[in-house]
């Protein structure tokens, strides 16, 4: 005679997966509390709050990337279909569109200085130079300054996301594997100084966004898609602070469908945005 019937073992199983479930989420945020409070980091990710997660009228779908415009105060984020640059408040209000002619499934975008920015397209692995003034209403592939950063993708799983840094160049993630990689802009014959960042794994199942946080010790802000998490990494290519981007006991349920794209203000306040139009704010519990 068997001593549980299938019914009351199908329900040991799930309180046993549940039971694993809520200790992995656990082991996860304990694991994120020791690394960070053994450390007085200015972006320590334990000091945020996580906004609601709002949808931006008169965007359909295809949000997937963000930076912020300091001139102006405003939010510029990248669509990959339409390819657009949409201009965005810093409470979720859509205020501009500007077409982007010719471009290919666009992923990310990232403020480079006065009036100019970079976009890349994922597939291609490209990144462009792109000048947007105040009555720019659509630029032309045709104008701009393309470079390629590695050999154009089949697959959907190039570039995700991209940092610029007037120092060190270009920074950008892949997707699977979830790779931080490194591009000179510059005759540099330290290009290989940031290899390490090459082999870096964190507990995560995808990158999908990145940016870069300004200070006198650079750090990269890198988002996760499938683990609906974002990292602080140093450009030693050390994990330094992680958050849940979740909600309820261990925030173990994802508060946005798809986080694709991340950016922080002059106050230290993380902005990001998702597929097909989230928008969330990550606000800062303590002062820069």
């Amino acid at each position: 005679m068997a001593l549980f019937s299938d019914k009351t073992r199908s329900r040991l199983l799930l309180i046993v997966l549940l039971l694993s479930t809520i200790l992995s989420g656990c082991l996860w945020f304990n694991t994120v509390s020791s690394a960070t409070t053994k450390t007085t980091e200015v972006w320590d990710l334990n000091h945020y709050l996580l906004s609601k997660t709002l949808t931006i009228d008169g965007i359909e779908d295809n949000l997937s990337g963000i930076t912020y415009h300091p001139d102006s105060g405003h939010l510029y984020g990248i669509v990959n279909n339409p390819e657009q640059i949409v201009v965005i408040s810093k409470n979720g209000q859509l205020l501009r569109k500007i077409d982007l002619i010719g471009f290919s499934d666009t992923e990310s975008i990232d403020y480079v200085g006065g009036d100019r920015f970079i976009v890349s397209e994922e597939r291609q692995q490209t990144i462009s130079f792109v000048d947007i003034h105040d009555t720019t209403t659509e630029v032309h592939y045709s104008d701009v300054k393309t470079l390629a950063l590695l050999p154009p993708e089949k697959a959907n799983k190039g570039i995700e996301g991209i940092a610029f840094s007037s120092q060190h160049g270009v920074f950008f993630v892949q997707e699977k594997p979830a790779r931080i990689m490194h591009f000179a802009l510059e005759n540099d014959t330290q290009t290989n100084q940031f290899d390490v960042m090459k082999n870096l794994r964190l507990e995560v199942g995808d990158f999908s966004g990145l940016t870069l946080l300004q200070g006198l010790d650079e750090r990269l802000l890198v988002l996760s898609d499938d683990s609906n998490s974002l990292h602080v990494i140093d450009l030693a290519g050390q994990e330094k602070s992680r958050i849940r981007l979740g909600t309820g006991p261990y925030r173990l349920w994802p508060k946005m469908a798809q986080p694709e794209g991340v950016t922080t203000d002059a106050e230290g306040n993380i902005y990001i945005v998702g597929e097909p139009n989230q928008f969330m704010v990550l606000t800062r519990t303590r002062p820069l």
